[in-house]
Parts: structure tokens; sequence; C-alpha cells
């Protein structure tokens, strides 16, 4: 008996699936074709902003997983496995339906219009076709002059007509910080973090031979939503004051939702924050500001290996003071859960790449 039920359960046995199962096993791989080809447009496009910014910046957590299938090697590292498992919760749930489960807020964006000072708490999440917020542009597309009533006034004197100056730096939004060391992610009303950035990106370029000028003017104290209709005044008065100017710069920092952990890279041994080109769509060049940008990009990608995200973000309904000059970039230095030093070790490594670009242009 023991040697009869040993053979029989040795036995291989095969059936043909039913209707069902093949309807099911269809199904299933209609649906992961569908995410595969969806997966494959995005990146190649760039269209989908989140998905694309998420699989640029993050890295995959292999060794955790590892670790969830030995539950005794995985103790000590218990609060990392934690944390995995909500950052992964997080970013699915996001990916999938736009809400983030770390922020309650999300749940009722559906419901509920934001406040006057605009979602900041929702970041570059909000609208992936317009990821600044620049809000209702207030003049026409190709007038490049302020009006007459509205003549922007510089917080540091300018010099009008000075040759030497190629490189004018701005920040639209002033009040962005950065919270990597414990401190705030915006300090409302006044210069954050960021313009600390811009002037430092200002002395590398005066340190590798490069005239720059940074205007610390405040845009976003009153309203943070019309930041763009204030900065845009202050990027027209540089470029009338610095005829010169054949690059000119808004530097910001971008905004995560909660759950995302911050991206480096390491620049001469040290840590620092990763650059993203931000190309507003919504002026008659962007594609000379887009070719730029892809050209600072090679040239960084040789000397500073993943400095720059490897995808553009492009938001079809701003233009982002670019239409101004065809030198006009927008660049996202790091995100709030980066620190000051690592921005500004990016903000040095990009004033090299940018250096090297302008004396190859003069040659």
């Amino acid at each position: 008996m023991l040697r009869e039920d040993f053979y029989h359960r040795q036995k291989k046995h095969f059936r043909i699936w039913t209707f069902k199962e093949w309807m099911r096993g269809f199904m299933l791989g209609a649906v992961s074709l569908l995410v595969i080809l969806g997966l494959g447009y995005a990146l190649r496009s760039g269209s989908s902003h989140q998905f694309v910014h998420f699989l640029t910046q993050q890295s995959f957590p292999f060794e955790a997983i590892l670790l969830e299938g030995a539950p005794g090697f995985s103790q000590p590292e218990r609060a990392r496995m934690d944390l995995t498992r909500h950052q992964g919760a997080a970013v699915s749930m996001f990916l999938l339906t736009g809400v983030n489960i770390s922020d309650p807020r999300t749940f009722f964006l559906g419901y509920y219009s934001h406040t006057a000072q605009g979602p900041v708490w929702l970041g570059w999440a909000y609208n992936p076709d317009d990821p600044e917020f620049e809000g209702p542009i207030l003049e026409p597309i190709n007038g490049q002059n302020p009006k007459e009533n509205e003549s922007p006034d510089p917080s540091s004197p300018a010099v009008p007509g000075d040759g030497e100056v190629v490189v004018g730096v701005y920040n639209t939004h002033n009040s962005e910080s950065y919270a990597g060391n414990g401190g705030p992610d915006r300090v409302q009303g006044e210069n954050g973090d960021i313009v600390t950035v811009g002037e430092t990106l200002k002395k590398a370029l005066e340190k590798n031979g490069i005239g720059a000028v940074h205007d610390a003017k405040i845009h976003d104290a009153v309203d943070f939503m019309k930041a763009y209709s204030e900065s845009v005044k202050t990027a027209t008065q540089l470029i009338k004051d610095y005829p010169s100017i054949k690059i000119l710069l808004d530097v910001h920092r971008d905004g995560l939702p909660p759950g995302f952990p911050k991206s480096t890279v390491k620049v001469k041994g040290l840590a620092s924050s990763k650059i993203l080109f931000v190309i507003g769509k919504r002026n008659p060049h962007w594609q000379k500001n887009e070719a730029l940008a892809k050209e600072l990009m090679a040239i960084g990608e040789k000397k500073y290996p993943g400095l720059f995200a490897s995808n553009i973000s492009y938001a079809a309904d701003a233009r982002y003071n670019q239409h101004l000059s065809d030198g006009g970039l927008l660049l996202e230095f790091g995100s709030q859960y980066n620190t000051l030093d690592e921005s500004n070790r990016a903000a040095e490594a990009f004033a090299e790449i940018l250096a090297e670009w302008l004396k190859e242009a003069r040659d």
C-alpha cells in the first residue's frame, strides 16, 4: 500500500484550461502589456511628469526585498524596513491615484479649492502641466516689457550697459528653503535658502571667469500663485540693464510629497543635490531653450555624471519667463529634503558646466 501510494503521488496530471481561466490569463496579459507600453511611452516622451520624475530620482530597494524574506536577518533593520514599506505604499498610491496617503489633505483635492497662497503642500504633484504654478499670464506672450506704471525695482542697484555680464540669475520663489537639516522648507515673505544658492551660483560663475548678476528681489511674499507675474518684471529689467546677458536663470528647488526620499549624487567626493531642468512650452522659441538645456546636460554627464536628472520636465501650460530669452532656463536644485550645502555644491558644479559651454560658444 505504501509503495502504491508513493508511485500514485508521483504521477503528473495535465489538464486544459477552462474558458474562464483562459479569459483570466488573457486579461492579466493585456493589463501587463498596457503597463509596459505606458511605461515605455512615459520614458520616451517625458509626458508623465510624476512618473518620470519618480523613476529618474529613486533607487529600487533590492536589499529591502531580500530582507523581507529573511525575518531573522531583517530584525536589526526593522526601522529601515518600516520606512521602505511606508515609502513604497505612498509612492504606489500616488502613482495610481494622485492621492498621497502620507498627507490626508490630498484626499479632498477634488472637493475643495486650494488657498490663495497656492497648494504648497502638494508640490509638483498638483498640476503636471504647470508644476511651478505660474498662474495666469497677465501680459501678451510677445510683450517683453512691463507696463510703465509697473516698473520693477531690483533689490540691488543695476549697472546699465555692463558688457561683461552674460548671465542673469533671479529667484521667482524666494521663500523656498531646504529642510534636510531639520529647518523649515519655506520662509514666507523672506529670502530663503534658494536665494543663497542663486548667490553661490553667481559667485562660482565669476570665479570661472564669467560675468554674472544676481537679483534677490522677493516675488512671492504677497501671493505665491502670482510670483511669476512679479518675477517677469525683474527678469525683463535684468535684460534691459544688462543687454549683454545671454543666459537668464530662474533658480528653484523642487517640492516633493511626503514619503519621497531625497536624491543626491557625488560631486568631487561629496554629496550634491541633483539638478532638474523645467521647460515651459507656452512660448514661441521653447525649442531653443530645450536645445541649450540638452547641451548643458551633455557636458554635465561627462564632467559630473548623474548631476542632472535624465529627463527634462516640460510644462505645456506655462512659459516661466523663458519667452524673454533663447537662454532662459528654470533649474530645480534638489528638493526640500536636501540640504543647503548639497545644493550649493550643485550650483558650483553647474557654474563650471555653464562656463565651459559659454567659452566653447565664444570660440
